[in-house]
Protein backbone atom coordinates (compact mmCIF):
# COMPACT_ATOMS: atom_id res chain seq x y z
CA UNK A 1 0.00 0.00 0.00
CA UNK A 2 1.15 3.40 -1.01
CA UNK A 3 1.37 5.41 2.14
CA UNK A 4 2.81 9.47 2.55
CA UNK A 5 3.88 10.90 5.70
CA UNK A 6 3.36 14.49 5.79
CA UNK A 7 5.16 16.65 8.11
CA UNK A 8 3.62 20.74 7.89
CA UNK A 9 5.13 23.97 9.49
CA UNK A 10 5.66 24.74 12.79
CA UNK A 11 8.93 22.97 13.45
CA UNK A 12 12.78 23.29 13.33
CA UNK A 13 14.66 23.25 10.45
CA UNK A 14 18.16 21.97 11.59
CA UNK A 15 17.38 18.43 10.57
CA UNK A 16 15.18 16.13 9.47
CA UNK A 17 12.45 15.18 12.40
CA UNK A 18 13.25 11.56 13.42
CA UNK A 19 9.43 10.84 15.22
CA UNK A 20 7.82 10.48 11.38
CA UNK A 21 11.50 9.06 10.18
CA UNK A 22 11.11 6.02 12.55
CA UNK A 23 7.35 5.82 11.30
CA UNK A 24 8.60 5.72 8.33
CA UNK A 25 10.91 3.00 8.79
CA UNK A 26 8.50 0.48 10.44
CA UNK A 27 6.03 0.94 7.42
CA UNK A 28 8.96 0.24 5.09
CA UNK A 29 10.03 -3.16 7.01
CA UNK A 30 6.22 -3.99 6.75
CA UNK A 31 6.26 -3.76 3.05
CA UNK A 32 4.49 -0.70 1.82
CA UNK A 33 5.37 1.84 -0.18
CA UNK A 34 6.33 5.19 1.49
CA UNK A 35 7.02 8.66 0.67
CA UNK A 36 7.68 11.72 2.92
CA UNK A 37 6.82 15.42 2.45
CA UNK A 38 8.67 17.42 4.95
CA UNK A 39 6.60 20.79 3.73
CA UNK A 40 7.97 22.54 7.13
CA UNK A 41 11.55 22.75 5.63
CA UNK A 42 10.73 22.70 2.05
CA UNK A 43 8.64 25.95 2.55
CA UNK A 44 11.68 27.59 4.50
CA UNK A 45 13.92 27.04 1.83
CA UNK A 46 11.15 28.86 -0.98
CA UNK A 47 10.72 31.35 1.14
CA UNK A 48 14.19 33.08 2.17
CA UNK A 49 12.05 36.62 2.96
CA UNK A 50 10.37 34.56 5.15
CA UNK A 51 12.63 32.55 7.12
CA UNK A 52 12.08 35.17 9.97
CA UNK A 53 8.94 33.12 11.08
CA UNK A 54 10.25 30.42 11.93
CA UNK A 55 12.01 32.08 15.19
CA UNK A 56 10.50 31.04 18.69
CA UNK A 57 9.03 34.44 18.72
CA UNK A 58 6.94 34.40 15.55
CA UNK A 59 5.49 31.06 16.65
CA UNK A 60 2.24 31.87 17.53
CA UNK A 61 1.72 33.39 14.00
CA UNK A 62 1.24 29.44 12.54
CA UNK A 63 -1.68 29.12 14.70
CA UNK A 64 -3.45 32.01 13.24
CA UNK A 65 -5.24 31.85 9.68
CA UNK A 66 -5.65 35.65 9.64
CA UNK A 67 -2.13 36.24 10.81
CA UNK A 68 -0.10 33.46 8.61
CA UNK A 69 -2.57 35.33 5.31
CA UNK A 70 -0.20 37.86 5.99
CA UNK A 71 2.97 36.08 4.64
CA UNK A 72 1.37 33.36 2.62
CA UNK A 73 -0.95 32.25 -0.14
CA UNK A 74 -2.47 29.85 1.50
CA UNK A 75 -4.93 28.75 -0.27
CA UNK A 76 -2.27 28.87 -3.43
CA UNK A 77 -0.36 26.91 -0.41
CA UNK A 78 -2.27 23.92 0.02
CA UNK A 79 -3.49 23.58 -3.40
CA UNK A 80 -0.27 22.76 -4.15
CA UNK A 81 0.64 20.74 -1.04
CA UNK A 82 -2.63 18.33 -1.64
CA UNK A 83 -1.52 17.77 -5.29
CA UNK A 84 1.34 16.79 -4.82
CA UNK A 85 0.78 14.60 -2.00
CA UNK A 86 -2.54 12.92 -4.90
CA UNK A 87 -0.32 12.43 -7.36
CA UNK A 88 1.61 9.19 -5.47
CA UNK A 89 -1.84 8.14 -5.35
CA UNK A 90 -1.70 7.22 -1.39
CA UNK A 91 -4.30 5.38 0.70
CA UNK A 92 -3.53 6.85 3.77
CA UNK A 93 -1.60 9.73 4.53
CA UNK A 94 -0.09 10.40 8.18
CA UNK A 95 0.70 13.37 9.34
CA UNK A 96 3.05 14.52 12.14
CA UNK A 97 1.57 17.65 14.51
CA UNK A 98 2.10 19.48 17.02
CA UNK A 99 0.56 22.21 18.68
CA UNK A 100 1.99 25.16 15.82
CA UNK A 101 1.28 22.91 13.06
CA UNK A 102 -1.96 21.91 14.21
CA UNK A 103 -3.92 24.48 12.09
CA UNK A 104 -2.12 23.44 8.52
CA UNK A 105 -2.45 20.23 9.28
CA UNK A 106 -6.28 20.36 9.49
CA UNK A 107 -6.68 22.43 6.57
CA UNK A 108 -4.63 19.96 4.28
CA UNK A 109 -6.39 17.18 6.00
CA UNK A 110 -9.27 18.90 4.27
CA UNK A 111 -8.41 19.39 1.33
CA UNK A 112 -7.02 16.01 0.94
CA UNK A 113 -10.68 14.63 1.79
CA UNK A 114 -12.17 17.03 -0.32
CA UNK A 115 -10.48 15.69 -3.28
CA UNK A 116 -10.86 11.84 -2.32
CA UNK A 117 -12.64 10.89 0.21
CA UNK A 118 -11.53 7.62 0.37
CA UNK A 119 -8.01 8.66 1.96
CA UNK A 120 -7.83 7.84 5.05
CA UNK A 121 -6.10 10.80 7.38
CA UNK A 122 -4.59 9.68 10.53
CA UNK A 123 -2.68 12.54 12.78
CA UNK A 124 -0.14 11.74 15.21
CA UNK A 125 2.61 13.81 17.25
CA UNK A 126 1.88 15.95 20.36
CA UNK A 127 -1.07 17.34 19.48
CA UNK A 128 -2.59 14.74 20.17
CA UNK A 129 -1.79 14.26 23.53
CA UNK A 130 -4.14 17.59 23.95
CA UNK A 131 -7.28 15.67 22.83
CA UNK A 132 -9.55 15.66 25.82
CA UNK A 133 -12.53 17.78 24.31
CA UNK A 134 -14.81 16.26 21.67
CA UNK A 135 -14.58 20.02 19.45
CA UNK A 136 -10.85 19.47 19.56
CA UNK A 137 -11.15 16.87 17.12
CA UNK A 138 -11.86 17.70 13.08
CA UNK A 139 -14.46 15.06 11.10
CA UNK A 140 -11.65 14.95 8.44
CA UNK A 141 -9.09 13.10 10.24
CA UNK A 142 -10.39 9.09 10.94
CA UNK A 143 -7.35 8.44 13.28
CA UNK A 144 -5.74 10.27 15.97
CA UNK A 145 -2.29 8.47 17.51
CA UNK A 146 -1.37 9.12 21.11
CA UNK A 147 1.90 8.15 22.01
CA UNK A 148 4.67 6.17 20.60
CA UNK A 149 3.09 5.15 16.89
CA UNK A 150 5.26 2.64 15.12
CA UNK A 151 3.49 -0.22 16.39
CA UNK A 152 0.14 1.50 16.09
CA UNK A 153 0.57 3.21 12.82
CA UNK A 154 2.24 -0.67 11.39
CA UNK A 155 -1.61 -2.02 13.15
CA UNK A 156 -3.63 0.69 11.58
CA UNK A 157 -2.02 0.43 7.84
CA UNK A 158 -2.47 -3.35 8.33
CA UNK A 159 -6.32 -2.41 8.57
CA UNK A 160 -6.54 -0.37 5.97
CA UNK A 161 -4.43 -2.62 3.81
CA UNK A 162 -7.47 -4.80 4.60
CA UNK A 163 -10.02 -2.76 3.92
CA UNK A 164 -11.41 -3.05 7.46
CA UNK A 165 -14.43 -0.76 8.05
CA UNK A 166 -12.31 2.44 10.23
CA UNK A 167 -15.39 2.66 12.71
CA UNK A 168 -14.47 -0.66 14.03
CA UNK A 169 -10.65 -0.15 14.63
CA UNK A 170 -10.24 -1.04 18.62
CA UNK A 171 -6.29 -0.53 18.31
CA UNK A 172 -5.36 0.71 21.65
CA UNK A 173 -3.55 4.32 21.67
CA UNK A 174 -6.17 5.68 19.04
CA UNK A 175 -9.03 7.66 18.92
CA UNK A 176 -11.05 6.64 15.85
CA UNK A 177 -13.79 8.83 13.94
CA UNK A 178 -16.80 6.55 13.60
CA UNK A 179 -18.52 9.23 11.66
CA UNK A 180 -21.54 9.48 14.53
CA UNK A 181 -18.51 10.89 17.06
CA UNK A 182 -15.31 9.64 18.15
CA UNK A 183 -14.47 6.54 19.91
CA UNK A 184 -11.23 6.54 22.66
CA UNK A 185 -9.81 3.03 22.73
CA UNK A 186 -7.56 3.92 25.92
CA UNK A 187 -3.90 3.73 25.46
CA UNK A 188 -0.98 1.81 24.60
CA UNK A 189 0.24 0.49 28.48
CA UNK A 190 3.11 -1.54 26.93
CA UNK A 191 6.09 0.28 26.50
CA UNK A 192 7.51 -0.46 23.05
CA UNK A 193 11.44 -2.58 22.78
CA UNK A 194 13.04 0.25 21.31
CA UNK A 195 15.65 -1.81 20.51
CA UNK A 196 13.75 -3.86 18.12
CA UNK A 197 12.67 -1.15 16.21
CA UNK A 198 14.49 0.11 12.46
CA UNK A 199 16.86 2.71 12.17
CA UNK A 200 15.00 5.69 11.39
CA UNK A 201 14.55 5.84 7.10
CA UNK A 202 16.54 9.27 7.21
CA UNK A 203 17.62 8.42 3.46
CA UNK A 204 13.69 9.37 2.37
CA UNK A 205 14.46 13.22 3.39
CA UNK A 206 16.24 15.64 1.24
CA UNK A 207 19.02 16.66 3.73
CA UNK A 208 20.38 20.04 1.76
CA UNK A 209 16.50 21.39 3.18
CA UNK A 210 17.43 21.61 6.33
CA UNK A 211 20.06 23.96 7.89
CA UNK A 212 22.47 21.99 10.13
CA UNK A 213 25.13 20.60 7.60
CA UNK A 214 27.42 18.88 10.34
CA UNK A 215 25.20 16.26 11.95
CA UNK A 216 23.08 13.37 11.99
CA UNK A 217 19.96 12.99 14.04
CA UNK A 218 19.80 10.09 16.86
CA UNK A 219 18.29 9.11 19.89
CA UNK A 220 19.72 6.72 22.58
CA UNK A 221 17.00 6.56 24.66
CA UNK A 222 13.05 7.13 24.79
CA UNK A 223 10.92 7.91 28.23
CA UNK A 224 11.61 10.06 31.29
CA UNK A 225 12.22 9.22 34.64
CA UNK A 226 10.88 12.60 36.26
CA UNK A 227 7.93 14.60 36.32
CA UNK A 228 8.24 18.09 35.46
CA UNK A 229 4.80 19.59 36.30
CA UNK A 230 4.83 21.60 32.82
CA UNK A 231 6.14 18.40 30.90
CA UNK A 232 3.97 16.34 29.18
CA UNK A 233 6.62 14.03 27.56
CA UNK A 234 6.56 11.22 30.11
CA UNK A 235 3.05 10.43 29.33
CA UNK A 236 3.48 10.42 26.22
CA UNK A 237 6.78 8.29 26.39
CA UNK A 238 6.46 6.42 28.93
CA UNK A 239 9.03 5.23 31.35
CA UNK A 240 12.67 6.02 30.38
CA UNK A 241 14.27 3.23 28.25
CA UNK A 242 17.49 3.08 26.92
CA UNK A 243 18.53 1.45 23.77
CA UNK A 244 21.69 -1.01 23.60
CA UNK A 245 25.11 0.35 23.28
CA UNK A 246 25.47 -2.16 20.31
CA UNK A 247 22.00 -0.88 18.63
CA UNK A 248 23.21 2.62 18.83
CA UNK A 249 26.59 2.07 17.42
CA UNK A 250 25.35 0.25 14.46
CA UNK A 251 23.04 3.05 13.98
CA UNK A 252 25.69 5.62 13.90
CA UNK A 253 28.13 3.41 11.86
CA UNK A 254 25.21 2.76 9.23
CA UNK A 255 24.17 6.22 9.20
CA UNK A 256 27.60 7.90 9.00
CA UNK A 257 28.54 5.56 5.88
CA UNK A 258 25.38 6.70 4.24
CA UNK A 259 25.58 10.60 4.80
CA UNK A 260 29.26 11.52 5.51
CA UNK A 261 29.28 12.56 8.82
CA UNK A 262 30.51 11.76 12.09
CA UNK A 263 29.01 14.15 14.21
CA UNK A 264 25.42 13.05 15.76
CA UNK A 265 22.68 14.92 17.79
CA UNK A 266 20.43 13.18 20.35
CA UNK A 267 16.71 13.86 20.21
CA UNK A 268 16.52 12.67 23.62
CA UNK A 269 14.52 13.64 26.76
CA UNK A 270 17.50 13.15 28.61
CA UNK A 271 20.78 11.21 27.26
CA UNK A 272 21.71 10.41 30.67
CA UNK A 273 18.65 8.92 32.61
CA UNK A 274 20.22 5.53 32.83
CA UNK A 275 23.80 6.53 33.97
CA UNK A 276 24.98 2.90 33.53
CA UNK A 277 23.80 2.66 30.17
CA UNK A 278 25.54 5.67 28.91
CA UNK A 279 28.34 4.45 30.28
CA UNK A 280 28.30 1.11 28.88
CA UNK A 281 28.19 3.14 25.50
CA UNK A 282 30.84 5.14 26.24
CA UNK A 283 32.88 1.98 27.18
CA UNK A 284 32.29 0.92 23.66
CA UNK A 285 33.20 3.59 21.89
CA UNK A 286 36.63 3.82 24.00
CA UNK A 287 37.54 0.31 23.05
CA UNK A 288 36.71 0.37 19.67
CA UNK A 289 38.32 3.27 18.81
CA UNK A 290 35.57 5.29 17.07
CA UNK A 291 35.65 8.76 15.55
CA UNK A 292 31.90 9.62 16.45
CA UNK A 293 31.04 12.81 18.20
CA UNK A 294 27.66 13.45 19.54
CA UNK A 295 25.26 15.95 21.93
CA UNK A 296 22.32 16.16 23.66
CA UNK A 297 19.81 17.19 26.42
CA UNK A 298 20.99 16.21 29.75
CA UNK A 299 19.55 16.38 33.42
CA UNK A 300 21.85 17.76 36.45
CA UNK A 301 21.98 14.56 38.46
CA UNK A 302 23.79 14.63 41.44
CA UNK A 303 24.55 11.27 41.20
CA UNK A 304 26.76 11.73 38.13
CA UNK A 305 30.82 12.73 39.36
CA UNK A 306 33.72 14.16 37.44
CA UNK A 307 35.12 11.10 36.22
CA UNK A 308 31.72 10.15 34.36
CA UNK A 309 32.13 13.42 32.53
CA UNK A 310 35.36 13.11 31.81
CA UNK A 311 34.48 9.64 30.26
CA UNK A 312 31.67 11.10 28.56
CA UNK A 313 34.10 13.52 27.08
CA UNK A 314 36.50 11.29 25.92
CA UNK A 315 33.71 8.70 24.30
CA UNK A 316 33.04 11.62 22.25
CA UNK A 317 30.32 13.97 24.00
CA UNK A 318 30.71 17.64 22.79
CA UNK A 319 27.73 19.03 24.67
CA UNK A 320 25.05 18.58 26.87
CA UNK A 321 21.71 21.06 26.89
CA UNK A 322 20.53 21.71 30.54
CA UNK A 323 16.88 22.57 30.60
CA UNK A 324 17.49 24.14 33.60
CA UNK A 325 14.44 26.87 33.17
CA UNK A 326 14.89 28.78 36.31
CA UNK A 327 17.81 29.68 38.66
CA UNK A 328 14.82 30.57 41.91
CA UNK A 329 14.91 28.07 44.32
CA UNK A 330 10.90 28.24 44.97
CA UNK A 331 10.33 27.74 40.91
CA UNK A 332 12.35 25.18 40.51
CA UNK A 333 11.11 23.15 43.37
CA UNK A 334 7.80 23.46 42.55
CA UNK A 335 8.84 22.32 39.16
CA UNK A 336 9.86 19.47 40.21
CA UNK A 337 13.56 20.40 38.98
CA UNK A 338 16.99 19.36 40.67
CA UNK A 339 17.98 21.99 43.22
CA UNK A 340 20.09 25.41 42.55
CA UNK A 341 23.29 23.36 44.32
CA UNK A 342 22.83 20.36 42.27
CA UNK A 343 22.52 22.06 38.88
CA UNK A 344 25.84 24.51 39.84
CA UNK A 345 27.39 21.43 40.04
CA UNK A 346 26.54 19.72 37.37
CA UNK A 347 27.21 22.94 35.32
CA UNK A 348 30.89 23.31 36.89
CA UNK A 349 31.60 19.67 36.31
CA UNK A 350 30.90 19.41 33.05
CA UNK A 351 32.79 22.47 31.98
CA UNK A 352 35.76 21.04 33.87
CA UNK A 353 35.54 18.25 31.56
CA UNK A 354 35.80 20.34 28.39
CA UNK A 355 32.01 19.52 27.44
CA UNK A 356 30.19 22.34 26.12
CA UNK A 357 27.42 23.64 28.41
CA UNK A 358 24.11 24.74 26.60
CA UNK A 359 21.18 26.00 28.75
CA UNK A 360 17.54 26.42 27.86
CA UNK A 361 15.14 28.70 30.45
CA UNK A 362 11.36 29.22 30.96
CA UNK A 363 9.45 32.40 32.24
CA UNK A 364 6.11 33.02 33.19
CA UNK A 365 5.75 29.47 35.68
CA UNK A 366 2.68 29.77 37.54
CA UNK A 367 4.41 30.34 40.70
CA UNK A 368 7.28 33.32 39.09
CA UNK A 369 7.14 36.51 40.45
CA UNK A 370 9.52 39.55 39.48
CA UNK A 371 11.58 38.43 42.39
CA UNK A 372 12.25 35.16 40.92
CA UNK A 373 13.42 36.43 37.80
CA UNK A 374 16.16 38.29 39.76
CA UNK A 375 17.00 35.01 41.87
CA UNK A 376 17.69 33.33 38.56
CA UNK A 377 19.75 36.47 37.10
CA UNK A 378 21.79 35.74 39.90
CA UNK A 379 22.06 32.66 39.65
CA UNK A 380 23.32 33.04 35.88
CA UNK A 381 26.16 36.01 37.15
CA UNK A 382 27.72 33.25 39.63
CA UNK A 383 27.82 30.21 37.23
CA UNK A 384 28.12 32.29 34.48
CA UNK A 385 31.90 31.13 33.83
CA UNK A 386 30.81 27.25 33.74
CA UNK A 387 28.06 28.12 30.84
CA UNK A 388 29.23 27.86 27.07
CA UNK A 389 25.72 29.48 26.11
CA UNK A 390 22.15 30.71 27.21
CA UNK A 391 20.43 29.02 23.78
CA UNK A 392 16.81 30.72 24.47
CA UNK A 393 14.27 31.99 26.88
CA UNK A 394 10.84 30.33 26.69
CA UNK A 395 7.17 31.86 27.45
CA UNK A 396 5.43 29.23 30.41
CA UNK A 397 3.00 27.07 27.94
CA UNK A 398 0.47 25.43 30.13
CA UNK A 399 -0.58 21.63 28.11
CA UNK A 400 -3.43 20.11 29.27
CA UNK A 401 -1.72 16.90 30.01
CA UNK A 402 0.84 18.01 32.15
CA UNK A 403 0.40 18.80 36.11
CA UNK A 404 -0.34 22.35 36.02
CA UNK A 405 -2.62 22.07 33.14
CA UNK A 406 -4.65 19.54 35.41
CA UNK A 407 -4.41 22.01 38.31
CA UNK A 408 -5.36 25.35 36.51
CA UNK A 409 -8.90 26.17 38.95
CA UNK A 410 -5.98 25.36 41.82
CA UNK A 411 -3.59 27.62 40.77
CA UNK A 412 -5.96 30.41 39.61
CA UNK A 413 -5.30 29.77 35.68
CA UNK A 414 -7.84 31.99 33.32
CA UNK A 415 -7.80 32.65 30.04
CA UNK A 416 -8.62 35.99 28.18
CA UNK A 417 -10.92 36.55 24.88
CA UNK A 418 -7.99 35.17 22.89
CA UNK A 419 -7.51 32.20 24.59
CA UNK A 420 -3.98 33.38 26.35
CA UNK A 421 -3.57 32.55 30.45
CA UNK A 422 -2.92 34.55 32.75
CA UNK A 423 -3.05 35.00 36.98
CA UNK A 424 -4.58 37.98 37.81
CA UNK A 425 -2.68 40.94 36.66
CA UNK A 426 0.57 39.23 38.22
CA UNK A 427 1.29 36.38 35.57
CA UNK A 428 -0.37 38.01 32.10
CA UNK A 429 1.06 37.59 28.45
CA UNK A 430 2.49 41.11 28.22
CA UNK A 431 4.45 40.02 31.88
CA UNK A 432 5.67 37.44 30.16
CA UNK A 433 7.17 38.58 27.33
CA UNK A 434 8.31 41.58 29.86
CA UNK A 435 10.34 38.99 32.10
CA UNK A 436 11.22 37.67 29.30
CA UNK A 437 13.05 40.15 27.39
CA UNK A 438 14.27 41.12 30.72
CA UNK A 439 16.27 38.49 31.29
CA UNK A 440 17.26 38.08 27.68
CA UNK A 441 19.06 41.66 27.92
CA UNK A 442 21.00 40.71 30.92
CA UNK A 443 22.50 37.17 29.51
CA UNK A 444 23.62 39.00 26.50
CA UNK A 445 25.01 41.80 28.65
CA UNK A 446 26.92 38.39 30.11
CA UNK A 447 27.74 37.50 26.61
CA UNK A 448 25.82 34.33 27.29
CA UNK A 449 23.64 34.47 24.20
CA UNK A 450 25.07 33.71 21.34
CA UNK A 451 21.81 33.21 19.48
CA UNK A 452 21.35 29.41 19.86
CA UNK A 453 23.64 26.08 19.00
CA UNK A 454 25.49 26.53 16.38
Amino acid sequence: MKIALVFPPLYGVDMPPLGIAYIAAQLLKDGHEVKVYCFNSQLYQDNAAKRFLWDWDQSGVWSSLERLTQHFEIRQLLTRWTEEILRFEPKLVGFSVNSHSRLLAELLAGGIKEKQRDIRVVFGGPWCMELLEEPLFNKNVDIYVKGEGELIASKIAEKISRQEPISDLNIPGTVVNTTTGFHDNGWEEKPLDINSLPYPALSLFNFDNYTNKTEIPIIFSRGCNYHCRFCTDKPMWGTYRMRKAEDILGEMRQHSKLFGRVRFKCNDLMVNGDLKGVEAFADAIIKEGLPFEWGGMARARPETGQEMFDKLKKAGCIYFTYGIESGARKVLSHMGKPTKRHIAQALKMTHRSGIKVNTLWMVGYPVERWIDILETMLFLFINRKHISEFVSVSNCYIPRQAWIGKQQKELGIEYDSNSDWHIGRANTPIVREARRQRLLSFVKWLGLYKGGIK
